[in-house]
């Protein structure tokens, strides 16, 4: 029952730790004169990639390093299915050609490259090198975009830096934390369940982690902001597979389950076929188009339970 407890109190450790920080980086980018593209599509979605470095990089420290590889692959999943198909349930999405043209085809690379890395078996430092240099020209193509957009920053903002800052760094500790408490007694828990480190990663941790992108990509839709949403949802995504996965490598190998290559990151790459599929065709993304993707991510869940998997060539 405390296992329970702690692993709920975590994941809301998770969401007032990120929705901490979201509220401060918009006042912090107006002191800089930073344009709102760079805040919403970058540091957005460092932010809210930050609850998967931490709870994988806990995950491979404590010798769970199929419970880390599951945990980006599982939620940049949910991301894409669920999170994605949700918010189009609640409001059909207008995309816009900078998502269609970019963070659509973007996204789909990523997935790609994390499986032909994969194909060995393990992530190394080597390939968690390409994966970091990968990021690059996203990154650059992004700020390009983003000063060509740029208007001017107003001078003055409402609130005080330093309480901000504080703020801030008191978000970052949440999210810290959150994904302390996750990793102890989410897999504690787990366990007793009778489930693997891989099935807990692309379950319990995918899930958990997703929530600050599922909180902030339904509020963009309440507030008819489209391109925040998918924006959003792709550029986290992104930066997950390529800086978070990247990163752990560095830090340590993941040797990664044959089943994950075999059916987790095949089943990827195709979800992000399928929305660039719907997004492309007519500019919208509307509610059978969002059942299809949602369908899809029950089929991911039951994969998990039911072990089934695609043979590769």
């Amino acid at each position: 029952m405390m296992s329970i407890l702690i692993f709920i109190l975590g994941i809301a450790c998770l969401w007032a730790g990120t929705e901490a920080v979201m509220r401060r980086i918009p006042r912090i980018a107006s002191w800089l004169r930073v344009s709102p593209l760079i805040v919403t599509v970058l540091l957005l979605a460092i932010m809210t990639s930050l609850p998967e470095f931490c709870v994988s990089l806990f995950a491979s420290l404590r010798g769970q390093p199929a419970g880390a590889v599951g945990n980006i692959v599982g939620s940049n999943f949910v991301t894409l299915t669920f999170v994605a198909g949700l918010c189009a349930l609640w409001r059909p999405i207008e995309v816009g050609p900078t998502i269609r043209d970019r963070e659509s085809g973007w996204m789909i690379l990523t997935s790609s490259l994390l499986l032909i890395l994969a194909m060995d078996g393990m992530l190394s430092r080597t390939d968690g090198l390409i994966l970091l240099l990968a990021y690059i020209p996203y990154f650059y193509a992004t700020l390009k975009d983003a000063k060509a957009q740029r208007t001017a920053a107003s001078a003055t903002s409402q609130g005080k830096p330093l309480a901000d800052l504080f703020f801030l760094v008191v978000g970052l500790a949440l999210i810290i934390l959150g994904a302390h408490w996750i990793v102890d007694h989410g897999s504690a828990l787990a366990r007793r369940l009778g489930m693997n480190d891989l099935l807990i990663g692309v379950t319990f941790y995918a899930f958990g982690t997703s929530l600050p992108e599922l909180a902030i990509a339904l509020g963009a839709v309440m507030r008819h902001q489209a391109d925040v949403t998918l924006g959003e949802v792709y550029a986290s995504n992104i930066f997950t597979g390529l800086v978070v996965m990247g990163a752990l490598c560095v830090i340590s190998p993941l040797p990664v389950d044959a089943i994950v290559v075999h059916r987790d990151l095949p089943l990827l790459i195709l979800a992000g076929v399928l929305l660039q599929m719907f997004v492309t065709s007519g500019g919208r993304y509307v509610r059978s188009e969002a059942l299809i993707m949602i369908a899809l991510y029950g089929l991911f869940l039951a994969a998990q339970f039911m072990g089934f998997h695609i043979t590769l060539p």
